[in-house]
């Protein structure tokens, strides 16, 4: 019997309950707070709410809006940075495609090989012999979530101590994580070993494991204190953010759907409702990656908690059943909030064709805190935080 708090549901009652819970501690109290992991049954120093987040259950713009109500911009704006630390990542890989196809190939290679087999897998295990790293790899496998310094600690201790690649220990992650999102999971893990940011690394100590856990472990181990010298080359050039091509005006309107944002059905149409809504989700892509059963089930009860369960909504997990269902609905013109670059990469040009096929005319749509936020992801994120006054200044055009 495990001694971890349940995962959290995924409805949209239970994140909207979880967002007025936090609202009271979400300006200094955070601020001051926030770096401490005092383990999994003391989290009221941070929010919690990054699963909700992740699939747009509790968008970005709805939950920098709340707390901005409760507190006003200045006290809160620790924890604004936070959440548009996610929106940073994701814009610097959109702009940046080939560096997650590159990180999903040498996945691949890695996996194949089985030279450190037996060390990756006393790492996931948690038997490793150093006590906070065990502990940790358990809190993630049994929860779903690790505190971001406790994620920051485990990728430094793989990475420089324990002298592992990268690459698996953030793909480790993403298949564990409530909130594993592709941007800032293989980013954060990039940035940890030296690979983000010229001659930037990050480099786990005792002393600060020790404070910063409230002396919850002994950390006896020897951390490294050097970073491993890893081969790289600069990132790629920026790519423009690619123009989305306006669909013909009229035409029955469907839409899709996916986890990436569960909440684009409120925000794709301003005018008149749907003729019909159905959901896509990637069942067979997250079992091909090995995904855990719990980050699954969250996110595929997340689809049906936005649509409604209803027996006109459907939920395909393949194109074929996309197919069928634009032909029963006669749909004309399938809106969808697009993908960023991810898991999606592979899948979108199948919906793409699919829909081309069955006569339909797809439109992909951006909502405009990624339009405003994305393009300025060209360099740190202290160059991308000066644009931000913009975007909260039209939240509560969006909020709604």
């Amino acid at each position: 019997m495990s001694s971890f708090p349940p995962f959290p549901a995924a409805d949209r009652e239970a994140a909207l309950a979880a967002l007025e819970d936090f609202l009271p501690r979400a300006g200094r109290d955070y601020a001051e707070q926030r770096n401490h992991d005092q383990g999994p049954s003391h989290r009221t120093n941070v929010s919690l709410l990054s699963p909700w987040i992740r699939v747009r259950q509790l968008p970005e713009w709805e939950v920098v809006a709340a707390v901005r109500r409760e507190h006003g911009a200045t006290t809160v704006g620790k924890f604004i940075d936070e959440v548009c630390w996610r929106t940073y990542w994701k814009g610097w890989l959109q702009l940046r495609p080939t560096v997650w196809r590159d990180y999903r190939q040498r996945v691949a290679r890695l996996q194949a090989e089985a030279g450190r087999d037996g060390e990756v897998q006393a790492a996931v295990a948690g038997k490793t012999g150093i006590d906070c790293f065990d502990a940790w790899a358990r809190e993630l496998v049994e929860t779903g979530y690790l505190h971001n310094h406790a994620r920051m600690w485990v990728a430094s201790i793989w990475i420089h101590t324990l002298k592992l690649p990268w690459e698996l220990g953030a793909d480790w992650f993403l298949r564990h994580l409530l909130d594993g999102d592709p941007a800032s999971n293989t980013l954060s893990w990039r940035w940890v070993a030296g690979l983000h940011t010229a001659g930037k690394t990050y480099l786990a100590t005792r002393p600060n494991v020790r404070r910063y856990t409230q002396d919850r472990f002994e950390v006896t181990a020897d951390f490294a204190k050097t970073p491993v010298d890893l081969e790289h080359s600069p990132p790629p050039p920026v790519q423009p953010l690619q123009e989305l091509p306006a669909v013909s005006a009229g035409g029955r309107t469907g839409i899709l759907l996916t986890d990436e944002d569960v909440s684009a059905a409120a925000w794709l149409t301003a005018e008149d409702a749907p003729a019909a809504v159905a959901g896509f989700f990637l069942a067979e892509a997250y079992e091909e990656w090995g995904t855990a059963d719990h980050v699954v089930r969250f996110r595929k009860e997340a689809m049906w908690s936005a649509l409604g369960k209803s027996a006109d909504n459907g939920l395909f997990e393949s194109v074929d059943r996309l197919a069928d269902w634009l032909k029963a609905t006669q749909i004309e013109v399938l809106l969808m909030a697009e993908p960023p670059v991810g898991i999606w990469t592979d899948i979108l040009p199948r919906v793409t064709r699919v829909c081309r096929e069955s006569g339909v005319q797809l439109s992909l749509r951006r909502h405009g805190w990624d339009t405003l936020l994305w393009p300025h992801a060209t360099h740190g994120f202290f160059r991308f935080k000066k644009v931000i006054p913009q975007v909260l200044a039209r939240l509560d055009e969006w909020e709604g």
